[in-house]
């Protein structure tokens, strides 16, 4: 019997063989699943991924799935469903790379906002799946256990069988079966698992190789058409010069005025703050002064936003009576007054949360493009060049791209703040 099984394996692999060898060169069409598609087997799931159903939600007759959650920037999933006797198979493949959001009372309200990369999902013609599946189910997968019930050491598992077959749901979990083979080589599981592995994967290998050639050749014309500062390192790390970034997610989340809801965090924080409130007053007119306003940055005599590798850029809002700053957290003050001292100058009184008073200095030096000095804001002698959201776009995005880890951050030229003032409009 075992001959049989691994000798239906290994016809199985000659046929796909000479399907691949045959279509080496040809382009494999796909599906692009974007966020606002009509996709009746996928569903927003609870992290704000579009994925596909849970099994146990299968409307088809028999579902047989290989999902693959790897480490390495690949989201993977071989479906082979069978309706009224006919088979279909897809392929679907997502990079992982996705942006963290801290917004959760809504994930159809946030969907797919934080999601860099779509599923491309592929259709599988080329192969006999009736066949398949025998081989599947000759390999036992429906009676094969979790590896953690045979294997008790740790090891990464990255593979999940999910099926519905003859009306029941189940699902199973392992890892990389080389190593437990090596280990225990009459163990027959671990072959099961191997042979499982190779079956499916051999299907996709075009399809797989094609998406990684894409990825390939994007990356090298984004590099011929790319400003780095700091070029790529082995682990994917740089620090560029985004010509698209109008577009790019990240300046999205540099502009998003997100962190400005009054939340239930905010709402604490300006409980915590009334007891500092001296009287009861009005609204704080700021006049034409603007609202919102994001840190700007120098390099080589040019400004520059910048997305941090911490991810958290710095942002001020002002409002009637409160200023929220934003960075590596968010915090609330009071605004006691503010007074237009000069045509472009303006000074903010405001109390922090331990109740100290002080006061800064916001300097319009460039209004039409929206550019100011804030002098003063959290400590004596401390400036920084700033830029209102409203005219944000209009300069260029350093992105520090960390796929892995946070990196140092990259360091701009210090500006010559009393030059800037000193040619303040």
């Amino acid at each position: 019997m075992k001959y049989q099984i691994f000798g239906s394996v290994l016809l199985l692999t000659i046929l796909l063989s000479l399907n691949v060898c045959s279509a080496q060169e040809r382009r494999y069409p796909f599906e692009e699943l974007k966020p606002d598609c009509v996709c009746p087997d996928m569903e927003w799931n609870n992290r704000g991924h579009l994925e596909l159903k849970d099994i146990s939600q299968s409307v088809h007759d028999l579902e047989i799935r290989l999902d693959v959650h790897a480490k390495w920037n690949n989201r993977m999933i071989i479906q082979i469903i069978k309706n009224a006797g006919k088979y279909e198979g897809y392929f679907y493949h997502k990079r992982t790379e996705s942006f963290y959001t801290p917004e959760k009372d809504s994930i159809i309200k946030y969907k797919g906002k934080w999601e860099k990369y779509n599923f491309k999902k592929f259709r599988l013609t080329d192969v006999n799946l009736d066949s398949v599946v025998k081989v599947l189910m000759a390999h036992q997968i429906t009676t094969l256990p979790y590896q953690n019930q045979i294997y008790k050491k740790g090891f990464l598992s990255p593979y999940f069988i999910r099926y519905k077959i003859d009306g029941k749901t189940r699902s199973f979990q392992f890892g990389s079966p080389e190593g437990p083979m090596r280990e225990f080589p009459d163990e027959p599981v671990y072959r099961h698992y191997d042979a499982i592995l190779k079956t499916l994967f051999k299907m996709v290998d075009p399809m797989y190789a094609q998406v990684w050639k894409d990825v390939q050749l994007q990356q090298e014309k984004e590099e011929r058409d790319t400003i780095f500062l700091k070029k790529p390192n082995a682990e994917g790390h740089s620090v560029y010069i985004d010509k698209n970034w109008k577009e790019s997610p990240y300046f999205a989340r540099l502009t998003s005025l997100d962190y400005t809801n009054t939340d239930k965090a905010y709402l604490v924080d300006i409980k915590a703050l009334q007891k500092h409130k001296k009287a009861e007053r009005q609204p704080i007119d700021l006049g034409e002064l603007p609202r919102n306003w994001i840190r700007l940055h120098m390099y080589k005599g040019k400004f520059y936003l910048y997305s941090p590798s911490n991810g958290s850029p710095l942002r001020i809002a002002l409002n009637d009576s409160t200023m929220i700053v934003n960075e590596m957290e968010r915090t609330v003050d009071l605004v006691n007054n503010v007074e237009q001292t000069s045509k472009y100058v303006y000074s903010v009184n405001v109390t922090n949360f331990k109740g100290q008073s002080y006061m800064f200095q916001i300097h319009l030096i460039d209004p039409a493009r929206g550019i100011a000095v804030f002098e003063n804001t959290f400590e004596k002698g401390w400036y920084s060049l700033m830029v209102t959201a409203e005219q944000a776009h209009r300069f260029p995005l350093v992105i520090n791209y960390t796929p892995n880890h946070m990196e140092p951050e990259f360091v701009f030229d210090t500006p010559d703040f009393k030059e800037l003032l000193s040619n303040e409009q």
